[in-house]
């Protein structure tokens, strides 16, 4: 508050708060951003949109380098940020490195099954029975994902991911994996019941989900050993993956 003249605490209006930022930002500067870890890196550019204020406290070196050490450090595979190689911005890294963004990635993509005709068969001549099916990946900060390959779709399947990932609830078509990023490459593994898949991606620069909204789905393998070395394992199947295969990033705010 403004002190008067005779020394009363004069309460801020609501455009005054407003305009400075709001009460939050009387909390030092250290604790504002131990309570802006929780928020997912991506929220940073909203928080910015506040007021100037806000930008200015969002927008500098020292959390550029924060969000960098959270985004890359837990996901690459050599632990080390080389800044230099960005003329010395950690603002510049977060723009241009690739990184796969926190949250859900989807990718739907259909099947044609074929029709098996005796007399008993009722489908027509000519018609197609096709089934759609959704791969999801919902990627986690500390290395960490959720896979599913699944028949329901994102509307539905939304509130089961949470209650897994919130919850920690079983779902039978969900299971846990983890994830590396290398340069552009990104690859993921996850152990279901019957075997571990490998799914190898790589980010895409741009989308219509905007910057690294995107995963190309370059190489799918199996294995019930788990052993993916593609010289000597056993047991490694590889499988097509499909031609149009792109994650694309899905921003939920139940995730």
């Amino acid at each position: 508050g403004i002190s008067s003249g005779e020394d009363q605490e004069v309460p801020l209006s609501e455009k005054e708060l407003l305009i400075r930022g709001g009460l939050m930002l009387s909390l030092p500067v250290e604790l504002l951003h131990s309570i802006f870890d929780f928020l997912s890196v991506d929220t940073y550019a909203t928080l910015a949109l506040v007021t100037p204020l806000w930008k200015s406290v969002t927008r500098t070196e020292t959390v550029y380098k924060r969000l960098c050490e959270r985004c890359y450090l837990n996901q690459s595979k050599k632990r080390t940020l080389h800044v230099s190689k960005f003329g010395g911005s950690y603002r510049t890294m977060l723009t241009l490195r690739p990184r796969v963004r926190i949250g859900l990635y989807v990718l739907r993509f259909a099947k044609v099954k074929p029709i098996q005709r005796d007399m008993w068969t009722e489908i027509p001549h000519g018609a197609i029975l096709e089934t759609v099916y959704y791969r999801y990946l919902l990627f986690r900060e500390n290395g960490s994902l959720l896979y599913a390959l699944t028949t329901t779709n994102p509307h539905e399947m939304i509130p089961r991911l949470r209650k897994v990932y919130v919850a920690q609830e079983e779902d039978r078509n969900v299971v846990w994996g983890r994830f590396q990023v290398r340069g552009k490459s990104v690859t993921v593994w996850a152990k279901q019941e019957w075997h571990t898949v490998k799914l190898q991606l790589s980010i895409q620069p741009s989308s219509i989900r905007g910057r690294f909204g995107a995963l190309m789905f370059d190489r799918h393998f199996s294995s019930v050993s788990g052993d993916f070395d593609e010289t000597y394992s056993s047991d490694l199947v590889e499988y097509k993956v499909p031609t149009d295969g792109l994650f694309q990033y899905l921003k939920d705010g139940r995730l």
